[in-house]
């Protein structure tokens, strides 16, 4: 039987307490906290978010409230700098989205002076991070990837209609602010990572809204295929580009289907896709976390890469729990202390953003006949990790449940004031 217990999580022997118990510094959520419970590792969480639910857990040992970095990358990094100057022990730094690498990779020598990082070259990073450069790039190197052309490629719907065929996914060169303008644009459906055009009349609408947004975007031939053919490899390297741990991943649900967020996943054995990884990593020189996604055609059974993300992310604390803890590794090894490669895990484990994930089974996977009702409970059997609820963390949970409650009362609540108000 396989433990979901920190020594599982940590499964190590050398106490970091015995070491000092060197802070950890995280900008990121839950699921990079929680990697290092029961570790005896101090960690300190950055937020430019006063309320942000990761200051409420058990795990965060103090909260420090920052500038926006996609707003105010300056004052953010003169916060970081600040923050590192006043902890006595150099700590790790844990960097979770893409606004936060690309300003710890553009200012890497300053911050290197009070935090412990590790990262590819600073132009390596810009590549990656540009979903305009990256296919360039990778096919350059005979890396399998889909047809792409860039925005600058194509003045038009009717000329990429011409050039690629349908479907075709279209996304932003750099994600930062990406989210935030779908939600402005009050579009029907939750943010997504990218736009899926199956049709002309789609793809021109989503021409001019992606537009709209930015000169700098990509348009990707779609391979066939459903949610379950998304695969993920995920690696922790050193300086001399050894791996120190790596898992394999698949999606199962997203919201929205095929292009939304996670809403399910779960780790796999499938030992080509831990080859290939490994193969584009050192072909890459990549140091510290990365996360390599793929997407595998059913007709030929190959495996495309999509994007390559040099950071940490959502899928390590699902991880963690089956075996192979990425940023708990790297934080040993920064610190100087011994490592033990971690490369089995066990498969029974899933990750679930439930609410979401009821919310896609309900709106696309049961209706669509991608799913049973039977094989949706049946998802949920075996270990799980939530994106927010844990029985051994549950105050995050708690507040974020309360809050949200408070908001739809309100909502209710004036709803009903102005219905009332009409009617006399």
């Amino acid at each position: 039987m396989v433990s979901s217990s920190a020594s599982r999580r940590n499964p190590t022997v050398q106490s970091p307490k015995a070491a000092g118990a060197t802070p950890v510094v995280i900008c990121g959520d839950l699921n990079l906290l929680r990697c290092f419970a029961g570790a005896g590792v101090p960690a300190l969480v950055v937020s430019s978010d006063p309320s942000a639910v990761t200051f409420q857990s058990r795990y965060c040992s103090e909260k420090r409230v920052i500038a926006d970095v996609k707003a105010s990358p300056v004052q953010a990094l003169d916060d970081l700098l600040t923050l590192g100057a006043a902890i006595a022990q150099k700590p790790m730094l844990v960097y979770g989205d893409d606004a936060m690498l690309l300003l710890v990779s553009r200012n890497r020598e300053i911050l290197s002076r009070f935090y412990r990082f590790l990262l590819p070259p600073a132009e390596l990073i810009e590549i990656l991070v540009d979903k305009t450069r990256f296919g360039t790039f990778a096919a350059g190197l005979s890396i399998r990837v889909p047809g792409t052309l860039t925005s600058h490629e194509t003045k038009s719907a009717e000329d990429l209609l011409s050039r690629l065929a349908l479907p075709m996914i279209l996304k932003p060169a750099v994600h930062v602010g990406w989210h935030e303008f779908q939600a402005r644009s009050n579009s029907p459906r939750r943010p997504s990572k990218a736009l899926l055009a199956e049709t002309p009349a789609q793809l021109r609408t989503h021409y001019k809204a992606i537009r709209s947004f930015t000169d700098d975007f990509v348009v990707q031939e779609y391979i066939p295929g459903g949610t379950a053919d998304h695969y993920s490899f995920h690696a922790w390297f050193d300086e001399t580009c050894s791996p120190l741990g790596y898992f394999v991943g698949r999606k199962i649900r997203t919201y929205p289907k095929e292009s939304g967020h996670s809403t399910c996943l779960e780790l796999v054995h499938e030992p080509e896709l831990v080859q290939t990884g490994l193969e584009i990593m050192r072909m890459m020189n990549l140091q510290g976390p990365a996360k390599l996604d793929f997407k595998r055609d059913p007709r030929s059974g190959r495996y495309y890469l999509l994007e390559i993300n040099p950071r940490y992310n959502l899928w390590h604390d699902l991880g963690a729990s089956a075996g192979v803890n990425l940023p708990y590794t790297a934080y040993r090894h920064l610190m100087g202390l011994d490592v033990a490669p971690q490369t089995q895990y066990d498969t029974r484990h899933k990750w679930l953003a439930f609410g979401d994930d009821v919310r896609a089974a309900l709106r696309y996977y049961l209706p669509d006949g991608d799913l049973s009702w039977t094989g949706w409970l049946r998802s949920y059997l075996g270990p799980a990790v939530y994106e927010v609820f844990s029985w051994k963390d549950p105050y995050p949970w708690a507040v974020q449940f309360a809050s949200a409650l408070t908001r739809r009362s309100t909502f209710h609540a004036l709803r009903r004031h102005f219905r009332y108000s009409r009617q006399s």
